[in-house]
């Protein structure tokens, strides 16, 4: 039994399923900058701004004084003689509220910042994963129709091999039922890239199929480190710490307002014709109510807000584990990949085209060897995705995203 079309078989599937995916040529580039100038144009992150500036002006109200002085005034006649004052009453702050509030100013701008902050972390991640998908999607559309294509030539050397008796109708037949099936897989993946396509186009206002320049290589370094430190800079945790903060001096004003502020006023004026002059003081008196049930519950208020920032710190502790053994797994299997397909794709179509040509392989053979080639270089497209899904997921834990690109120039 002659073995040599088996091996040839067998070899033929090694070098497919180790082969690399078709690359897109990057034409057309653009930096990280220019993603960044694009996620800011849309509607979404635009309203988040307006947010911010009113958050911002809000927490400017905080550091104003609390009571305005009041104006007062006071006309009338006594017998023939007629009378008229003229005063100025001014509230003072009797137990320094207005410190406590200066400082919830402080963390309430801490807090709408952060806020911000993370949604451009997110619109930067989400962006980043459309570029990803939309690549992936593009390298599997021209991979399948690049196959499509091959049947198309092979059905065609098939018609005129018949004619001159080289061939069976069965060759023909296997042919054309790969060739059907094979529609449908080019008719999905072509819509899977405009969905990504589109997708892009609502994320990024002035996208027209242009390919990111993204520092892959120097991102997963960077990811290569301790996360302990960056748990309490990320911006979900930052919120959470500044809302404890502004809930704590919430509680700390609550408690100043059980006492009463007293008002002082200052009245100048005639009764006839003789010149007024008098010093006014007023105090409400919490005999009803001292508001005391409103610190109880500002201090609950406080707790709870606590237990928030701890609780905001232990998830980002768990999605930061969880999403660094996710990348190692990733990492490891595409470094395994990249290693066991380097220069071995180049040759497999011509040698597979060869092999049969010769009849080393009949006509099963070579389709079952290119659907099996083709089987294997979408199985690294989806990896590679996968892997970049992976380290894109890690710097968006660590909030890594908005400060890399805005920092470090990695894009140059």
């Amino acid at each position: 039994m002659n073995n040599k079309p088996i091996r040839c078989l067998i070899l033929l599937c090694l070098v497919a399923i180790a082969a690399s995916g078709t690359v897109v040529a990057k034409e057309n580039k653009v930096n990280i900058s220019w993603l960044t100038a694009q996620i800011k144009k849309h509607p979404q992150v635009k309203a988040a701004k307006e947010v911010l500036n009113a958050q911002l002006y809000e927490a400017d109200g905080l550091d104003k004084a609390l009571y305005n002085p009041e104006l007062s005034s006071d006309f009338g006649k006594e017998g023939a003689e007629k009378t008229y004052t003229l005063g100025i009453n001014q509230t003072i702050d009797f137990t320094n509220k207005r410190k406590s509030k200066r400082q919830q100013a402080v963390f309430a701008r801490i807090s709408a910042q952060k806020n911000y902050e993370l949604l451009l972390q997110d619109k930067m991640a989400q962006a980043l994963n459309a570029l990803v998908t939309w690549e992936a999607n593009l390298k599997r559309s021209e991979l399948v129709g690049q196959q499509e294509k091959q049947i198309e030539d092979l059905l065609e050397i098939i018609k005129r091999r018949i004619n001159s008796g080289d061939l069976g109708e069965l060759d023909a037949e296997l042919t054309y039922l790969s060739l059907s099936k094979l529609f449908g897989e080019t008719a999905r993946m072509q819509a899977q890239l405009r969905r990504a396509e589109a997708d892009l186009k609502e994320l990024l206002p002035d996208w027209q199929n242009n390919t990111v320049d993204i520092p892959l290589n120097n991102w997963d370094t960077n990811t290569q480190r301790n996360y302990d430190d960056l748990i309490d800079q990320h911006p979900m945790v930052q919120v959470a710490k500044s809302q404890w903060e502004v809930a704590m001096l919430t509680a700390e004003v609550a408690k100043k307002e059980k006492k009463a502020d007293p008002t002082i006023g200052l009245e100048a004026g005639k009764l006839g014709s003789e010149d007024v002059l008098s010093l006014t003081f007023s105090m409400p008196l919490y005999f009803r109510n001292n508001f005391s049930s409103q610190y109880k519950a500002a201090n609950q208020q406080a707790n709870a807000a606590e237990s928030n920032y701890l609780a905001a710190i232990r998830k980002q502790q768990f999605a930061i584990e969880a999403s660094k053994l996710a990348l190692n797994e990733y990492r490891n299997r595409y470094q395994k990949w990249q290693t066991l397909m380097h220069g071995r794709a180049e040759n497999s179509e011509s040698l597979l085209q060869k092999q049969w040509n010769v009849g080393d392989i009949s006509t099963t053979q070579y389709l079952l060897t290119l659907q099996q080639r083709t089987e294997g270089l979408l199985a690294g497209i989806e990896l590679e995705q996968e892997y970049q899904f992976a380290l894109i997921q890690l710097l968006l834990d660590t909030a890594q995203l908005y400060s890399t690109q805005e920092t470090t120039e990695i894009s140059k």
